[in-house]
């Protein structure tokens, strides 16, 4: 593949971004030697960590560690405190046999800290969690069958929220608009075939951002999904602007793909390629006291089996948007064209694009209608222009009943990967979480909490992710 272009007007991707939309999308007949078939529904794989029971892992990413072993960044959730989205850090566990995972040893990557400001004396309170990056397994060989230079190596990155801290220790979404402080932790990862290991840790600030070399181009949010591999390179979805880092959302706010590699030993952003930007609202929205724009956030990115690269997002702050699948596709990394577009599909929900181990594309969501408690497959046809009937992975209220607070359960953030265990097989699996929503107003978790891996079936041969 060729590098991504840095020479993209960000005013091109703007006008590109509120384009006239798409006709409904066709539908087609699954092909005959390839396709998704089922996924399974087992139980919790994690649910409460070491750091005790006032804590739960929720949602988690997958990328190949060895020839044979799987990692996966397990993200915990402080339970107890009546506020969404309290994050606590996030946990490395490698495993070989997705049966196991719950006998690995969880290594931190990185936890919510709280801190006393040096001036005021006041307690703030940084939430991180979501760390997405990029990954070369240990043992991995180039196409020609040359040890990978950067084997056994990657990066993760997240951002640290930095909110006020209210007396009972947590913090208020209100503050996103006023004493919130957006910061950029890095993690640099190694795996050496037995041990999981964050070598070093970096924090970019507004003044010391993490910007793509020789451009304007800051990058402070992950993918909804570990990146993908480029030759030596690494390359990943990611938010990113010019503007300031430090707003709740940033002006110009614009997804799309960034390349990375590796330079004595530390993983670098080094070009940057917009898919979306953002762009004014049908009618006027207000989150917070702040006007807010349509927003393209949680970005994924996969290479189809012809060597292209897809592109998917998630949509904010517009009725339409929030509900429709759309997919982009380029074959050189810097140009992109939104071939895909299905309206009134999904929930206001996390959606990410993924493949099957047979290689077969799906975006991944909640129904229209279901929003949160209903997850299922759409996998793409053939032509790329239009999803084939669903593939249930699973319907909690069908399968649970109500949750114990009677609020909506909350099964979201699904994503996937290809990866190989030990035994010599490559397994497409696919992890998300499940709570009760009542948890987000302080009520005990439900007996189903937790972060659950699956495997999704296909039906042709298998598509190696990586050479060993």
């Amino acid at each position: 593949m060729g590098r991504i272009s840095r020479r993209v007007v960000l005013s091109r991707m703007a006008a590109a971004a509120g384009a006239a939309v798409f006709p409904h999308s066709v539908r087609s007949e699954p092909a005959a030697k390839r396709g998704i078939v089922s996924v399974s529904r087992g139980p919790a794989d994690l649910v409460v960590p070491a750091d005790g029971d006032g804590f739960r892992y929720g949602t988690g990413y997958l990328f190949q560690a060895g020839p044979t072993q799987a990692g996966l960044m397990c993200n915990l959730r402080t339970e107890g405190f009546p506020v969404g989205d309290f994050e606590a850090g996030m946990d490395v566990v490698v495993f070989d046999d997705a049966a196991k995972i719950n006998q690995a040893k969880p290594v931190p990557v990185t936890r919510t800290t709280r801190y006393a400001d040096r001036i005021t004396g006041k307690w703030r309170v940084v939430l991180k969690h979501g760390v997405k990056g990029g990954f070369v397994p240990f043992g991995a060989r180039r196409a020609d069958g040359s040890p990978h230079p950067h084997a056994g190596t990657g990066v993760g990155f997240c951002e640290a929220l930095d909110f006020p801290m209210k007396p009972d220790g947590s913090y208020d979404k209100r503050e996103k608009t006023r004493g919130m402080v957006r910061t950029t932790e890095l993690q640099h990862l190694a795996f050496d075939g037995k041990r999981f290991s964050v070598t070093g840790t970096e924090t970019f600030t507004e003044a010391n951002p993490l910007k793509v070399a020789g451009t304007k181009w800051k990058i402070y949010c992950p993918s909804l999904r570990m990146g993908i591999p480029d030759g030596d390179d690494l390359l990943m979805a990611v938010a990113a602007t010019t503007g300031d880092t430090r707003a709740w959302f940033a002006k110009p706010h614009v997804v799309g793909v960034s390349r990375w590699k590796c330079v004595d030993g530390r993983w670098r952003p080094v070009a940057f390629s917009p898919v979306m930007a953002d762009r004014k609202t049908s009618k006027k929205q207000v989150v917070y006291d702040v006007e807010v724009r349509l927003v393209a956030i949680e970005p994924t990115l996969i290479r189809d089996i012809d060597g292209s690269l897809l592109f998917s997002a998630r949509f904010a702050y517009e009725s339409y948007d929030e509900h429709v699948l759309r997919v982009w596709r380029s074959t050189d990394g810097g140009d992109w064209k939104r071939i895909l577009e299905c309206p009134e599909t999904k929930g206001q929900a996390p959606v990410s694009l993924n493949q099957a181990a047979d290689g077969t594309p799906y975006l991944v969501s909640n129904p229209l209608g279901r929003e949160r408690d209903r997850l299922v497959l759409w996998p793409l046809n053939e032509d790329r222009n239009g999803v084939l009937d669903p593939v249930l992975a699973r319907d909690a209220l069908e399968q649970f009943g109500p949750t114990p607070s009677r609020k909506p359960w909350f099964m979201d953030h699904p994503n996937a990967a290809v990866v190989r265990l030990a035994d010599g097989h490559w397994h497409n699996l696919l992890v998300y979480r499940i709570m009760d929503r009542g948890e987000h107003s302080g009520r005990a978790p439900a007996k189903q909490t937790g972060l659950y891996v699956e495997t999704v079936r296909s039906t042709g041969a298998e598509h190696p992710a990586w050479r060993f």
